[in-house]
Order: C-alpha cells, then sequence, then structure tokens
C-alpha cells in the first residue's frame, strides 16, 4: 500500500511537470528584461567647460560630452525624481539638490568637483530646500531655506550665517555678485533686493520693474550688469549693478523669453525666445513656433542680431567661452551652432521629450514619434534593431503636424497637414500622395488593414474615408447623434469600420459600419458607460466579427451580429488594447503594468512587474512601453506569450528552462553601476564563436573578452555570464566612467552602455 502511494505520488508529481512544461513562460527561469531602448536621456541644460567640452544635465545624473563627437566621456552624480542642479560660476563644482518624494520632506545636497568627477561633501536638510547658488570668491553656498536664506561652507558643511526679516517674501531666485559680497535676491513681488553678506543686513533696491514677476535673472561675468525679464511678458531690463540703476527696458521683439545669458566679455546679451506663428487656416488658428536667438548689444541698447533653426520649443541658448559656438536646447533637438558661420554644425535629436503621439509599425521595425501641441512640426523615426534614430521629418516653416497613421505593410505614413491628408514614404519622408480634400485639423486618423482607405475626423464631426486607389473619390460618415469621433478602427478583412464617438448628451457610443463594396454603411451603434475617451487602444477587433473595448478598469467583448452587438465576456484590464497574430490572446494593461488575456478562455498570463505597454507589433513579437523619463523599452514579445512546448525539469524549488533560446540577445551587464567588477549576459540561438569587447566612450579598446565557441542556450546567470574584473588588456584597473561592451557571435552583433563608479 505504502508503494501505491508512492508510486501515485511520483505519477502525480511527473504529471504535474509535465503540465507546467507545456504552459510554462520564459520568465519563470530568469527576470524579464528589455531587449533594448530607444531615445537617449533628455537633456535639461548645458554648460561649457572649455571650446572642447561641456557638461550636460541629464534627468538621472551629470555627462561630460566632447563637443565634437558628442561621445561621454564621464558621468556621475546620481540625481533623484525631484532633483536640481547648481553650477558655480565658472563650472568647477555644481550641488545637487535632491529631494525626497515622500514625508519627510527632507533635501539632500550634496557637492562635486567637476574636474575629478568626485563628492567633497553631503548634508541633509529636514526640509524642502527650493534653490541654491555658489559665491563666485569663496567657498560659500547661499541657500533657501524655509523663509531664510542660510550661508554654507560647502568645503566644511559648516553653517555660516542667516539671512532673515520678518516680512521676507517668498523668493524666485538668488545670485551673488562677482566679487563675492551682494547676494541678489529676487521675490515675487516683483523685487530685486541686495543683501551685504558679510555684514548681512539690507543695503537697497533695484527700481523700475513694472510688471508683476519676474521670470528670470543672469549676471554679466564682469559683474557690471544684471539683466532681467517679466514673467509673462517680452520685456527684458537690463541694470547696472554698482548703481542699482536701469539702464534700459525693451522688448525682445519676440514671444516668451525662455532664457537669457551673457556674452563672455558681458558686452552683449543673447535671448531665447518662443514665438507663436500666427496662421489663418482651416480650423485651426495657429500653426507652430518660429523660435529664435536675438543677440542685443548692452551700450548700444539695440538688437544686432537673430539667428534660428526649424527646431521648435526653443528652452535655452549656451555660449562657448571663446563665443564662436552656441548650443541651442529645443523640447525635441539640440544643436550645435556656428555663430561665425551663421549656420548648424550638427543636430543631435535622439531624445523623446513632450510628444504628443509614439507608434510602432506593424512589422515592429520602425519606431515613430510626432511632437506635441507645441512641437509637432517634427517627426522622428527610430530603427528598432540598431535602435538609432533614422529620419527626421520636419514641417515646412509656419505649419505643423496634426496626426499619423502607419500603413500596415508599413511603408508609408498618413499625416495630417492641415488641412490636407498627406501620404508620405515612411523611408524616406517625402510626400507621395495629397489628397485634394480639406480636412481641417484633427487628432485622429486610421489605415484600414488592406492599407487601402484611411479614416478621418474631418474637424466637424464628419468621418472621412479616403481611397488610395481614388484619390480624388471622398465618402463622408456620421450618425446624426453622434459627433466627436475620436477613434476609428478597421476590422482584419476592411468588412467593418468601428468608431468612437461623443453624442450631444456626452455619453460614448460604438457605432459600426459594414462595408458594401466600396462605401462603408451604417449599421448600428450602442452606448458603453464611462468608455475609455483616449486617442489610441480603446478599441480592438480580435476576429473579423469580434470587437473589444476598453471601459474604465473593464475590458467588453462583442460579437458583430447583421442587427446587433452581442455581448461575450468581460475581463479586466484598462487601453491600449492590441491583439495578437494568432487572434488568442489579448494584450491590456491593469494598474500600469502589463496584462495578458487568453481572451476565449478568459484565462490571464501573469507576469511579474512588466511596465503597460502602449504599441505592439502586428506579430506580437515586439512591445514597447514608455519610463518615466521619456525612453522607450523595447521588449521581446514572444518572452510573454506560451511557447508550444517548454520542458523543465525540478531543481530545488527553482525551475530551469530547457527550451530553445530563440533570438541572440546581449543583456544589460550586472551590478551596473559597478565597482570593480562585473557579469555580462547574453543568449545565443546557435552555436557560435563569441568575442566581447569593451570600449572607452571615445572608442578605444579597453578588453577583449573571448569565452570561445559556445552551445546555444542562456548564459544570463552568474555562474554562466562572461565576468569582466574592471581592467584593460595589461591588467591595469580602468578608470571611472562609461564604457561600451559589444558582443559579436556569428553574423550576430549588440552593444551596450555600462558604468564603473568608484
Amino acid at each position: 500500500m505504502k508503494m501505491l502511494t508512492n508510486l501515485l505520488g511520483r505519477s502525480l508529481q511527473i504529471s504535474y511537470i509535465t503540465f507546467i512544461g507545456i504552459f510554462c513562460l520564459p520568465y519563470l527561469a530568469f527576470a524579464i528584461e528589455p531587449i533594448g531602448t530607444i531615445g537617449k536621456l533628455p537633456p535639461e541644460y548645458h554648460a561649457f567647460l572649455s571650446n572642447e567640452t561641456f557638461l550636460r544635465v541629464v534627468p538621472t545624473h551629470i555627462q561630460i560630452v566632447d563637443l565634437h563627437t558628442h561621445a561621454v566621456i564621464d558621468e556621475f552624480g546620481e540625481r533623484t525624481d525631484y532633483s536640481d542642479v547648481v553650477l558655480s560660476p565658472t563650472v568647477t563644482h555644481i550641488a545637487l539638490l535632491n529631494r525626497a518624494a515622500t514625508k519627510p520632506r527632507t533635501t539632500t545636497i550634496t557637492i562635486w568637483d567637476v574636474s575629478t568627477r568626485e563628492q567633497i561633501m553631503e548634508w541633509q536638510f529636514g526640509s524642502l530646500v527650493r534653490f541654491a547658488a555658489f559665491s563666485p570668491t569663496a567657498p560659500v553656498l547661499a541657500i533657501y531655506f524655509k523663509a531664510d536664506i542660510d550661508l554654507w561652507n560647502w568645503q566644511t558643511g559648516e553653517h555660516i550665517a542667516t539671512i532673515t526679516r520678518d516680512d521676507f517674501p517668498a523668493l524666485d531666485a538668488i545670485v551673488f555678485s562677482a566679487d563675492g559680497r551682494h547676494l541678489i535676491v529676487v521675490s515675487v513681488r516683483p523685487d530685486i533686493e541686495v543683501w551685504d553678506v558679510e555684514m548681512l543686513r539690507f543695503e537697497g533696491h533695484f527700481d523700475g520693474h513694472i510688471r508683476d514677476k519676474i521670470g528670470k535673472v543672469v549676471i554679466s561675468p564682469d559683474g557690471a550688469f544684471i539683466a532681467t525679464c517679466d514673467r509673462n511678458s517680452t520685456s527684458v531690463y537690463v541694470w547696472d549693478v554698482g548703481t542699482q540703476r536701469l539702464l534700459w527696458r525693451q522688448a525682445s521683439g519676440a514671444g516668451r523669453i525662455s532664457s537669457m545669458v551673457f556674452s563672455p566679455d558681458s558686452q552683449r546679451l543673447y535671448i531665447a525666445t518662443r514665438t507663436s506663428q500666427l496662421r489663418r487656416s482651416g480650423y485651426n488658428p495657429w500653426v507652430g513656433w518660429a523660435d529664435q536667438v536675438r543677440v542685443w548689444d548692452i551700450h548700444a541698447e539695440q538688437q544686432i542680431n537673430v539667428f534660428g533653426t526649424e527646431f521648435r520649443g526653443l528652452e535655452a541658448v549656451t555660449l562657448s567661452p571663446n563665443e564662436k559656438i552656441a548650443i541651442l536646447y529645443y523640447t525635441d533637438a539640440v544643436v550645435l551652432w556656428d555663430l561665425e558661420k551663421k549656420q548648424s554644425l550638427r543636430v543631435w535629436a535622439d531624445f523623446l521629450v513632450m510628444f504628443a503621439d509614439i507608434q510602432l509599425s506593424p512589422n515592429g521595425k520602425q519606431v515613430v514619434a510626432m511632437g506635441s501641441s507645441f512641437t509637432s512640426g517634427l517627426i522622428k523615426t527610430w530603427d528598432v534593431a540598431s535602435q538609432q534614430l533614422r529620419h527626421l521629418i520636419t514641417a515646412p516653416k509656419g505649419e505643423m503636424f496634426g496626426t499619423f497613421a502607419i500603413s500596415p505593410d508599413s511603408r508609408k505614413l498618413a499625416v495630417i497637414q492641415d488641412p490636407w491628408v498627406q501620404v508620405r514614404d515612411l523611408r524616406t519622408g517625402k510626400v507621395k500622395t495629397q489628397f485634394p480634400h480639406r480636412v481641417g485639423f484633427t487628432r485622429k486618423i486610421a489605415f484600414s488593414t488592406s492599407g487601402r482607405w484611411i479614416a478621418v475626423g474631418d474637424g466637424w464631426g464628419d468621418i472621412c474615408i479616403l481611397d488610395l486607389k481614388n484619390p480624388k473619390e471622398l465618402q463622408k460618415i456620421q450618425h446624426e447623434e453622434t459627433s466627436f469621433y475620436n477613434q476609428y478602427i478597421f476590422s482584419k478583412n476592411d468588412e467593418y469600420l468601428a468608431t468612437v464617438g461623443r453624442a450631444r448628451d456626452s455619453l460614448h457610443w460604438i457605432s459600426v459600419w459594414k462595408r458594401e463594396r466600396d462605401t462603408f454603411v451604417f449599421q448600428y451603434k450602442w452606448q458603453v458607460r464611462e468608455l475609455d475617451y483616449s486617442w489610441h487602444g480603446t478599441l480592438a477587433f480580435a476576429t473579423n466579427t469580434v470587437l473589444t473595448a476598453a471601459s474604465q478598469g473593464t475590458i467588453h467583448i462583442w460579437k458583430l451580429l447583421p442587427n446587433r452587438p452581442q455581448p461575450l465576456k468581460t475581463l479586466q484590464g484598462d487601453a491600449p488594447l492590441h491583439v495578437s497574430a494568432d487572434t488568442r490572446y489579448l494584450f491590456a494593461n491593469r494598474n500600469d503594468k502589463l496584462r495578458i488575456w487568453d481572451w476565449r478562455e478568459k484565462t490571464p498570463m501573469d507576469y511579474p512587474s512588466i511596465p503597460a505597454s502602449f504599441a505592439v507589433s502586428s506579430d506580437s513579437a515586439v512591445l514597447l512601453s514608455q519610463t518615466d523619463i521619456g525612453q522607450i523599452q523595447i521588449w521581446d514579445g514572444n518572452t510573454f506569450l506560451p511557447s508550444e512546448y517548454c520542458p523543465i525539469v525540478p531543481h530545488g524549488k527553482q525551475l530551469v528552462i530547457l527550451g530553445e533560446v530563440k533570438h541572440n540577445q546581449l543583456l544589460q551587464n550586472f551590478p551596473n553601476p559597478f565597482n570593480p567588477e562585473t557579469w555580462i549576459p547574453f543568449r545565443l540561438a546557435d552555436e557560435s564563436r563569441v568575442t566581447i569587447q569593451i570600449y572607452n566612450p571615445i572608442g578605444q579598446l579597453v578588453r577583449r573578452l573571448s569565452p570561445g565557441r559556445l552551445p546555444a542556450g542562456d548564459y544570463a546567470s552568474q555562474a554562466q555570464a562572461v565576468y569582466w574584473d574592471g581592467r584593460n588588456q595589461t591588467g591595469e584597473p580602468v578608470s571611472s566612467g562609461v564604457y561600451l561592451y559589444t558582443i559579436n557571435a556569428g553574423d550576430f552583433s549588440a552593444t551596450r552602455k555600462m558604468l564603473i563608479r568608484k
């Protein structure tokens, strides 16, 4: 009897293992990680260190960059989500103000030596520090803390003194005079006050501001002048610091002032402006930005130069020490500008900031992004395999793009360029077809699954059906009780067109049109309460006649009958919705995490903490998600779906996968950052000879690691990954900084970054 019980137990165990083996997922063996990242870290501002290098502040740290090659020489200074960076006047030191995101709302201040990239001081405050300023002559940091200004020695961490008074108003900025003896304080009254730092006493005002609030304040390198601007106007003020007298006030000649900087010799003032260009066209009263830098002669009180590029959203201008080069920082690009030749030297645009629309091509090979409402004169495309920026498509001057859609064959781009619909070649960006029908400004456009028809709103409540076979033909469809359509989706054989619209009673409705030859005919509509009213992903066809829709945490699934929708089932999840190529799995999101359903069986696929996806390729092989700092993560979609057979064997309490690796992958080294050793993981689909080469930021080979010929398999664990001890070919420890590591395995090659932090 005991033997029978043991045999039965072993039989059940084998059956259990076999059952898991049939339905196992790769994440059981290793943590799922993105296989790539699109978009560089978006810069926040720049400061020149010399005529050859500059400092760049990105959301997570500080970078030292070569001006001409754009190579990152070094990185340092970890930042938090609520962080500010304060530069000393000559950029020899920086202060990082890292604020806690939750209570208690403390602020940690660290001081860094820029030349050595070493931290030299750290101290913490039990409250939020709004801003700070370096003295140009002594190791003194002025900190606006609570209602006072505290003076600290940043070399020793010692508190020096406090500047305070009973009626001290809230402050907007503080800056030291060039001799370090005075502190210029800008308050919200508006007011500019002067305080004696040594005597800790108030000395006077800069009188003359006529607006409500001061927006920015900068001091000239020689300390003779300060320039300020109104927060919400175009007025610029220039003051004499010695006499505290207003020298002149002028309109900038453009729109809102975003940045000001004095020339190195203090004789000119560079003013970056964002200027709205009005153009009446169709339904859109204004289109685009024409942002420029205007140069003013301080003594002549007149504008002497103006320059700019085709990019929009000019945030700042930075000058090289010899005043030959300027860095123009736009919302979507950084331009290196030759001030003498008055031309662009180089454009860096491989980052994503304020993009209103990001889509993945159906074949999963390209990512396309369009700017926000303020920068939508620009479309960028990336290659998924190389993760490199491929094209920049710019609208004509004064124009904007409304939105876009990618054709099912991934070759064409339908773009709204108010008031027209254009079809462009996705590889070149060139216009192939422009429809003659005026549709006005709209935020939604969609290709049919065959690629023949394009559905687009006309800005007046109708839906226009454009036919690529007959560009002159136009069909307008609208149900009399519904308008403001914001979602259009075609079924897989173009048999149906489903839309989401809002009626005059503000309720949301789903409407269905059926194609009869070349015409779409209204069938019926039905109301869905609290339907997700977004521009993307609310609707998805699971099959030719099964429609899904997301509604405030619930996914509804209907069968489209000839005269009504038949409810089939409901699932938990939110938009956007995507269906796998075999129509079995439904990709959705739940609480900002990926949720996948076998929708026919109402079975969820459970995963570790995977970010919510916003795009899925037509074969489900590529998924995209987005980080908090704007980068796009690329995920292997095959990782998330069950394989046909995945045999496993028990190993203690863990499950070890013995299935085949389908794709070559170079994974992120661990730990990262590291000091001094790290492991480089990878996966091989076929037996290959493997070499891993490590380079410094300027492309010089540091170390070659050759594990030899390896069989196909997973080399992601520490026991199997390639080990690097942080030394070069001659056995010397390498210095801190960013390094690149490249794997070569047969025809496969890939590169990633890693950071040594000592």
